[in-house]
């Protein structure tokens, strides 16, 4: 069998999960795989895993078990576990993390958490974590991920994982709730651990500071004596009457899905929030640039599993477009701005593609890098994002006049992906990319469809323009990536 690959969990000791050969495992303790033997013979696992809501796994059968567990052997990243039990477990990709995801997106994962615990509660079953990271995105339908935090029920008439619930959805959300600010935003301040009350309490806009059940929930995070866990606290009473336990910590996991619902669904007053309108797009103009993005990923022959990265993608419009023509691919719509993202995900909620459009925020002058303990834990968006075509459509003029980033480089940073790509380049006589450029006073930059065709053959075999979608919009496809092999 394979090597790891550089895919791993290593914080608990009783479950970890690798990635050998293309396929994921757990690798659990003793008492972690009897939590999962009772969770993989439930009818809790059927409709959950039927719905999509959790992924599917099961014991591995003896001589994968040998080899997988020889494959980790020596690798420093694991643990020996004594007495392991080996789970083969369903692939969910791409992976994406917390501080790419808009408000919208952060409430589907808090409330799936929430889900799955009342579910887990029904079969003596419980969550040891409540942490975001706990949950993946097929499309925008979340699933839940982390089979190592199922453990056992103790009875317990609050939830150990609240504080850490609270600072990785309720308080992103309330930060988040600014018309301006993302929970994104938040995340990217908390460096991966999620936001504290107390900094959630001095950024969030001052109508939340007023709501006394959401001030309530954070002041239980406070790292006092009197906020000792509950399980400790209340050890006695809960062991006398379990029953009461069970009833008390319902409620209170019904109050952290209220709380969520009540941060969600504002409207973000961002840059793009309004760019659906497209006045400066005739319809016949939106017409021709929908079938050019369809015609591009048709040749690019993107079949099932493939990927299509839509850079600068704002609501989805395109996205939408070349989902309906094909329900084959998948589509990442990549956007800086949380607000028009949130426009998306929020029209996705009852669509038929929602399984298979995600919207991420991102800015391709600034991707995720790799971090964590040894830039293992979180992997680098390009090592994540692996697409099969990209569409870079009215972007480039933001990138080059407005962040002042030289063309060459702006198309050195999409032909990293090395996958064929297509681009909608507004020239220097577009109203938009005039209107850029007056507002920058002796702005001396390269900016013209020449530099972009040259920067373009430095990097792939094949590049040719192809129509128009406006009088000023061209669009440029190139193809064969020279050079890298992903």
């Amino acid at each position: 069998m394979d090597e790891p690959r550089g895919h791993v969990s290593f914080r608990d000791p009783e479950n970890f999960a690798c990635e050998i050969g293309g396929r994921w495992f757990r690798i659990a303790g003793p008492a972690s795989a009897e939590a999962l033997c009772t969770l993989r013979t439930s009818v809790v696992y059927e409709r959950l895993t039927g719905e999509g809501k959790l992924v599917r796994f099961d014991e591995a059968d003896e001589a994968t078990s040998v080899s997988v567990q020889e494959a980790i052997r020596g690798d420093v990243a694991h643990r020996t576990i004594d007495d392991a039990t080996v789970f083969e477990v369903e692939t969910v990709a791409p992976v994406t993390y917390p501080w790419e995801w808009p408000n919208g997106v952060l409430a589907a994962a808090g409330l799936l958490t929430v889900e799955i615990r009342e579910a887990l509660l029904d079969i003596g079953l419980d969550l040891k974590d409540a942490s975001a990271f706990n949950v993946q995105f097929r499309g925008s339908i979340p699933v839940f991920i982390d089979l190592g935090s199922v453990e056992p029920w103790r009875p317990n008439p609050s939830w150990n994982a609240s504080r850490q619930f609270i600072e990785h959805f309720i308080n992103p959300l309330a930060v988040g709730y600014a018309e301006t600010v993302s929970a994104a935003d938040a995340w990217k301040l908390s460096r991966e651990r999620g936001v504290r009350s107390s900094v959630a309490r001095s950024l969030m806009p001052r109508k939340l500071k007023r709501r006394a059940g959401l001030a309530v929930l954070q002041a239980s995070t406070r790292p006092v004596s009197r906020n000792k866990p509950s399980e400790v606290k209340f050890e006695e009473q809960a062991s006398e009457d379990s029953a009461l336990a069970l009833r008390a910590t319902r409620s209170l996991t019904n109050r952290l899905r209220k709380n969520v619902q009540r941060l969600t669904g504002g409207v973000h007053s961002t840059t793009w929030s309004d760019y659906g309108s497209r006045d400066h797009y005739s319809a016949d103009d939106l017409d021709r640039k929908a079938e050019a993005s369809r015609a591009f990923v048709e040749a690019c022959q993107v079949g099932s599993g493939g990927l299509v990265l839509d850079i600068g993608g704002n609501d989805g419009f395109t996205a939408q477009a070349i989902a309906a023509g094909s329900q084959d691919l998948e589509v990442v719509v990549l956007d800086p701005d949380a607000g028009a993202l949130d426009r998306l995900s929020g029209r996705l909620a009852d669509s038929e593609a929602a399984g298979r459009i995600m919207a991420l925020v991102g800015d391709l002058t600034n991707l995720t890098p790799a971090s964590g303990l040894l830039d293992t834990e979180f992997l680098a968006f390009t090592d994540r994002i692996r697409p099969s075509a990209i569409l870079c459509q009215a972007v480039l003029h933001h990138v080059v006049i407005t962040q002042g980033v030289p063309l060459p480089l702006a198309v050195a940073a999409l032909a990293r992906f090395a996958a064929p790509i297509q681009i909608e380049f507004a020239d220097v006589d577009d109203e938009k990319v005039r209107l850029l450029i007056g507002q920058i006073p002796n702005w001396q930059g390269d900016y013209s469809q020449q530099t972009l065709l040259d920067s373009l053959g430095e990097h792939y075999e094949q590049v040719s323009v192809v129509g128009r979608t406006s009088g000023t919009r061209v669009v440029i496809e190139a193809f064969q990536p020279r050079g890298l092999d992903r």
